[in-house]
């Protein structure tokens, strides 16, 4: 399904359009004042309305929030608010509105261009699966959609897809309202997951002028802010690598000190060891010749010792001689005693 523009009369303003894509593949909205756009508004989110709902009154009545993979009815929700999305799209300035479109592989349920954006937009009632999500969304962003934005409901996921979380998708009134992927500016400046909950229809009219935006919080999570957020976000975050940064740069210098310091401590104890290891080998030297020496004297003392055992074997037998020599002297004069006194 297609929209146009169409040339009309002055302060006249006509809005073609055909909820039915197989009754009619294009349908055309001509604008040629802005006062009259919000009757183009309620012109189109009416006959969108009436063709969706019908008169048997299909689909989930408001706060059921069923969640089914296979649902009639959630489909039946699902394309009221694909319908609801074109008339929003269109109110808020987009030039062109087609659902269900062939977007290179991928069919995207909503796909609008305003100038040189193009944004797709994917609904699902029943929570997506995080991998098949990624692939479609970088199918689509491959296949020349700028932006993609995930209509889902709430949960984790929400932080990990360019997604926001829609509380009921059979809304009363079709009063949508986002209770998940939204942040919010904090007091310090970083954004943060939004409390509050929002209005869909605030969220595609600021997303259509260029006042909201998706962004990454970090490496894996990220959500949808206005751009005034996103911009006090990135000076928060840039005064933050500022100051890493110096802090950074504060500790190399501290890091920088420390190896001098510890190279001169390296440099001061290689000459101690090295003062060290002569003084080592001085006093191997010395003990050396202080062994020698004792060795010497030992030496000394073993030749003291023989000497003075000779010396004292020499006194004892001088001491026999002595007797000896006294004993034959006593005989010979005992002789010649005896031989006196005999004559």
């Amino acid at each position: 399904m297609s929209t146009r523009r169409v040339e009309v009369p002055r302060e006249r303003s006509v809005a073609l359009a055909d909820p039915d894509p197989r009754a009619n593949s294009a349908t055309a909205v001509g604008d040629s004042d802005k006062s009259v756009r919000g009757t183009v508004e309620k012109s189109v989110r009416g006959d969108a309305d009436a063709a969706v709902r019908g008169a048997d009154g299909r689909g989930h009545a408001a706060g059921e929030r069923c969640r089914e993979t296979d649902c009639a009815d959630c489909r039946w929700d699902v394309q009221r608010l694909k319908f609801w999305l074109r008339g929003r799209l269109l109110a808020a300035g987009a030039e062109d509105v087609q659902l269900d479109v062939a977007v290179g592989a991928q069919l995207s349920d909503v796909l609008w261009r305003k100038g040189d954006r193009c944004g797709a937009i994917e609904v699902s009632s029943a929570p997506p699966e995080l991998a098949r999500a990624r692939a479609v969304t970088a199918e689509l962003r491959a296949g020349g959609c700028g932006e993609v934005l995930w209509i889902c409901p709430p949960g984790f996921w929400t932080a990990q897809l360019p997604a926001l979380g829609l509380d009921d998708f059979a809304a009363e009134g079709c009063e949508y309202r986002v209770v998940g992927g939204m942040l919010s500016s904090g007091p310090g400046g970083v954004v943060s997951a939004r409390q509050s909950a929002c209005e869909l229809r605030e969220f595609v009219t600021g997303w259509v002028a260029g006042e909201i935006a998706f962004g990454c919080r970090d490496e894996h999570t990220g959500g949808w802010a206005t751009v005034t957020d996103w911009e006090r976000h990135t000076r928060t975050q840039a005064a933050v690598i500022a100051r890493q940064r110096q802090e950074l740069m504060n500790q190399r210098t501290a890091l920088a000190l420390a190896r001098k310091a510890t190279r001169d401590k390296t440099k001061q104890l290689l000459r101690m060891t090295h003062r060290l290891e002569r003084a080592e080998i001085a006093a191997q030297q010395q003990a050396d010749d202080l062994a020698q020496t004792r060795r010497k004297i030992a030496d000394h003392n073993r030749v003291d010792a023989t000497l003075r055992l000779t010396v004292a074997g020499q006194k004892s037998a001088i001491l026999h001689w002595q007797l000896i020599t006294w004993f034959a002297v006593m005989v010979i004069i005992t002789l010649i005693a005896a031989g006196m006194v005999l004559k």
